[in-house]
């Protein structure tokens, strides 16, 4: 479980510096992510979708 929560910790670190963000509850969210999943590839399928999800909404609102 350590081995997941630290996968979910870099993935989400990964995204904060690409949209040069700060998720404030980075730990707690990466150790939700470890509580609902199997192994890293689940890992990376949540946060590849959380990456989707801001990079859609980061472009919706720069058209506003």
């Amino acid at each position: 479980m350590d081995e997941i929560v630290e996968q979910a910790k870099a993935q989400l670190m990964m995204i904060e510096q690409i949209y040069g963000l700060k998720i404030m509850n980075r730990d707690e969210a990466a150790g939700h992510i470890a509580a609902n999943v199997d192994n890293n590839r689940q890992v990376l399928t949540i946060c590849s979708s959380l990456n989707s999800w801001i990079l859609l909404n980061q472009r919706l609102s720069n058209e506003l």
